[in-house]
């Protein structure tokens, strides 16, 4: 029998299909487990998460691990077999807009979202892993007045117990079982009409659901929130731009603070022995224009580092103070443990 392994094909910039390749006369095991007809036995603990690279053939978050390194260590597909590679199954996605979401590999099951289609709507499903039978459908049409600055995206998924956690262009975060489908909790982190939106992958830390806000470039106040996973409450939220009284508030001139932007918009990193949680922020507001904002406007184009538990910045660096470029500073942060 053949060994698959999944594999996402870009076919063009308006439409983007899953597609399984199998390699011929390999006697290597399994990189997909098989799954059985029904969702219900899936349980992914913290644990099993934060060891993520203990699982190679599992997929658990956006970037693979909390280390956000996205390296495999599967060892199927080789320079000497790659030329083997045949078609299994295909699942043609139909959205029109970008398609940037990472799938999630969760025992067999595939989880994945397209951003809007014509219609208007996410539409998020579980495939299986093996033959590409979609076990659920799941549809949800944002707000009218939702529209981020630079495409309708979602970059993907979280999954927590049996729970999936999305964020929305109109800046909702939702909770789905990955079981049925179903919708959990729907809570609004922030409203779409204020210009605020979700588009990365939420980021599961111990109890916790974590998202950031995009819309910094049409002038939002961007911040970071942590979510009870069970509720769908705010447990704590930190500002990227901060307020008066607090450290580098003087950075900002007049009130240009309050529409400056430094949105977040791709997922963050963790480091379990320190305890934090890293993201990048963006461009402050307005973009090329920085007369309406003197000073070095912390904490755009910036790495933050906040406790995981309490939301209280441990430290920052800013990488282009005063950015009157569009510079930012948004990519994923990358963990490693270094000799220097």
């Amino acid at each position: 029998m053949t060994a698959p392994a999944p594999r996402l094909e870009r076919t063009s910039d308006s439409f983007i299909r899953f597609v399984l390749l199998v390699i011929r006369r390999l006697t290597v095991p399994f990189a997909v487990v098989a799954v059985a007809a029904s969702l219900r036995a899936q349980q992914i603990s913290f644990e099993r998460i934060l060891r993520a690279d203990r699982e190679p053939n599992n997929w658990l978050t956006y970037s693979g691990t909390l280390f956000n390194q996205r390296h495999s260590p599967l060892t199927q597909i080789t320079p000497a077999n790659v030329k083997n590679l045949e078609l299994q199954w295909i699942w043609q996605a139909r959205s029109l807009e970008k398609f940037e979401a990472t799938a999630l590999a969760v025992d067999g099951v595939l989880y994945t979202l397209q951003g809007p289609p014509v219609q208007g709507r996410y539409q998020v499903v579980a495939l299986d892993g093996v033959t590409g039978r979609v076990f659920w459908t799941f549809e949800y049409t944002p707000a009218p007045e939702a529209g981020p600055c630079c495409g309708r995206v979602s970059r993907g998924l979280a999954i927590l117990g049996d729970t999936l956690f999305m964020g929305t262009i109109d800046a909702h975060l939702l909770a789905i079982d990955a079981k049925t489908g179903r919708v959990v909790w729907d809570t609004e982190a922030a409203r779409a009409v204020d210009k605020y939106a979700i588009t990365h992958a939420p980021l599961v830390i111990k109890d916790k659901v974590i998202v950031g806000m995009a819309g910094g470039d049409r002038g939002v106040r961007g911040f970071i929130s942590a979510f009870d996973v069970k509720t769908g409450k705010e447990v704590w939220r930190f500002y990227t731009i901060p307020g008066p009284g607090e450290p580098g508030h003087d950075t900002w001139s007049g009130d240009s603070w309050k529409t400056g932007g430094a949105g977040v918009w791709n997922s963050g990193a963790y480091d379990a022995d320190a305890n934090l949680i890293y993201f990048g922020t963006g461009n402050p507001a307005p973009d090329w224009d920085g007369r309406q904002r003197l000073g070095d406007n912390l904490y755009s184009d910036s790495v933050v580092a906040l406790d995981a538990d309490t939301g209280r910045l441990r430290w920052h660096y800013q990488f282009t103070p005063h950015d009157e470029m569009g510079y930012d500073s948004t990519q994923v942060p990358i963990l490693a443990d270094i000799e220097w």
